[in-house]
């Protein structure tokens, strides 16, 4: 992995800028490695989303795109900085904290598709509602087979 480059770039569009915030990062900064092997993934990085609003995550290889979504999603910590989660501070979270906040209020795509192979389709786009003792709604359902193809 190489340092970030100026090229990432984070593209916003599409909400109220007044719309309440409901991911933010404060100046994340991210190091992998020790000593003189060290990388930084992540330099003094804000972002602000508001509800409704698109986000695009682009750069090459190496610039920090997936380690900023992972720290933006409680999977990794950074070294210094603070992520929020609908104005919840990640970093007092407790790993069941943290487990319900991804499972109630983040969808995360993965480059992988992570599903669990031995459940249908069907099975994995519900788990999460399962997971959560929430039954789904059918227009939801057929909304999210439909955007599927």
């Amino acid at each position: 992995m190489s340092a970030p480059t100026e090229s990432t770039y984070l593209g916003l569009s599409g909400a109220d800028p007044a719309a309440p915030k409901v991911v933010e990062a404060r100046m994340l900064t991210k190091i992998y490695g020790t000593g003189g092997a060290q990388v930084t993934a992540l330099d003094h990085v804000s972002l602000a989303v508001s509800r409704g609003q698109f986000v695009a995550v682009m750069g090459p290889s190496g610039s920090g795109k997936s380690t900023l979504l992972h720290c933006l999603a409680g999977l990794d910590t950074p070294n210094s900085g603070s992520v929020f989660i609908a104005g919840k501070d990640l970093a007092r979270m407790n790993d069941r904290q943290l487990t319900a906040v991804r499972r109630d209020q983040l969808g995360f795509v993965f480059q992988a598709f992570n599903l669990l192979p031995q459940l249908t389709a069907e099975e994995n786009i519900l788990l999460p509602l399962r997971l959560a003792h929430r039954k789904p709604e059918r227009d939801w359902y057929d909304a999210v087979i439909d955007s599927l193809g």
